[in-house]
């Protein structure tokens, strides 16, 4: 049920603030919260001593983090908030089903983070996924998908592997036409190509076949120029390529963070069809973090924007965890741990077209922000140590997120991921476009 927070001021006092922006986090602030919104951020010596204040000592206050590439099942809301992440983009999802639940969680805090969505995927002539995606076969389509879209409300577009260059560059003039910004997961139009016809961003580095071998730095730069000149954007994602690379290793099955995901996308895990295929599917993977992560290291060093997602919830994918996974993988390949956050604050903020709503820490945004226990500008591992999660104002512990979210595995999971991913373990998709 959503609780009612007009009027409630209160204060939080950590050892620590990091706002999303400066380099190094400062000592001796509060942060005032009245109503949603952060009101003042100050010396604790100055907070009015009748003020409800919230001492946090050994944490961090950082504003709340979000996953930009996400594809949402209505079992995912608690564990989202309790790994402190307080906004998703969902790219790709039944398009009535997500705008639903966007409106949901916009009205009931406890139900999530904050959704902001793309609707359907928007894909060539054979579609890969059929419940997240609609098939295309001819420009007028797709730019009459696009109208569609943009008329429902939805706040970005999605377009997916099959489309060509003709239809994305059909799909990107029209959805600029209607103010709206482009993602794109790459396969049958190059990401050089895509930039070119006007692109905004792309996903999982696919598509961009210097990142995914050997290459020198001239190489690496003579990509990185072109996303440069046109100013797009990169969401990696490095941390789903990781995992299907590495299904079946042995620790991940042992992740006690598996108590937040539901045991039907349990289940679906444990018969992903990469599970039982030839050890080279998994071995392509493998043999290309060590690439993935050289050309992310490049593009950030040249000035690159970096977004941060995900993709839950493909295998061991667990919602909310897996943002402090990929923060991981970002300090791995060689970017500092407050550039990393940044990227899943701030920079996401901006590429979600919301930084004048939330993302950093400072009076008049939404009092979105995570306290954690230690100090993940200088050991990132800190960032999974959630003391509590403040959505708009609202604070939340992980433990009582954990007795919310146990209530909902006796229910079927509702989202067309849930649907799709459950027809491919159950050999239904066969028969799809290969990836």
């Amino acid at each position: 049920m959503s609780t009612d927070i007009r009027n409630i001021t209160y204060a939080l006092a950590p050892d620590r603030v990091w706002d999303g922006v400066s380099d190094e986090t400062r000592d001796g602030l509060a942060v005032v919260v009245k109503d949603r919104h952060i009101d003042a951020v100050l010396p604790v010596a100055e907070v009015p001593a009748d003020m409800e204040t919230a001492i946090l000592p050994d944490c961090t206050l950082l504003p709340g983090l979000m996953d930009a590439h996400v594809h949402y099942s209505s079992v995912m809301g608690p564990a989202f908030l309790a790994a402190g992440v307080t906004t998703i983009r969902d790219v790709g999802n039944d398009l009535a089903w997500i705008l639903g639940e966007r409106e949901r969680h916009a009205n009931d805090l406890s139900a999530g983070p904050s959704i902001l969505c793309c609707g359907h995927l928007l894909d060539g002539p054979q579609v890969y996924w059929p419940q997240m995606g609609r098939a295309h076969g001819r420009s007028e389509e797709i730019v009459e998908s696009v109208r569609r879209h943009a008329e429902a409300g939805v706040d970005q577009i999605k377009l997916y592997a099959g489309v060509e260059p003709q239809l994305l560059k059909a799909a990107v003039d029209a959805a600029h036409e209607s103010g709206k910004f482009v993602v794109a997961h790459l396969q049958t139009t190059t990401a050089e190509d895509a930039v070119r016809l006007g692109l905004d961003e792309f996903e999982h580095l696919a598509g961009c076949g210097v990142a995914w071998r050997a290459a020198s730095e001239m190489e690496d730069d003579l990509m990185i120029d072109l996303l440069l000149e046109r100013d797009v954007i990169i969401d990696p994602t490095l941390v789903v390529w990781d995992r299907l690379g590495r299904i079946l290793d042995r620790p991940f099955h042992h992740d006690a963070r598996k108590s937040w995901v539901h045991p039907r996308h349990l289940d679906i895990w444990q018969r992903y069809l990469s599970r039982f295929g030839p050890p080279e599917q998994r071995w392509r993977y493998q043999g290309a973090m060590t690439h993935l992560k050289r050309f992310l290291r490049r593009a950030h060093q040249r000035g690159v924007t970096v977004a941060l997602g995900t993709d839950t919830p493909f295998p061991h994918l667990v919602p909310g965890m897996s943002v402090h996974d990929e923060l991981a993988m970002y300090t791995d390949a060689g970017i500092p741990a407050v550039d990393a956050l940044r990227s899943a604050t701030a920079v996401n903020a901006q590429v979600l077209g919301i930084d004048d709503r939330t993302g950093t820490i400072r009076p008049g945004l939404r009092a979105d922000l995570v306290a954690v226990r230690g100090n993940p500008l200088e050991r990132i591992e800190d960032i999974e140590n959630v003391h509590c999660t403040v959505r708009e104002g609202r604070r939340f512990e992980p433990s009582g997120l954990m007795e919310v979210h146990r209530s909902t595995f006796g229910r079927e999971p509702d989202g067309a991921v849930t649907r799709d991913l459950q027809d491919y373990v159950d050999g239904k998709l066969l028969n799809r476009p290969a990836s």
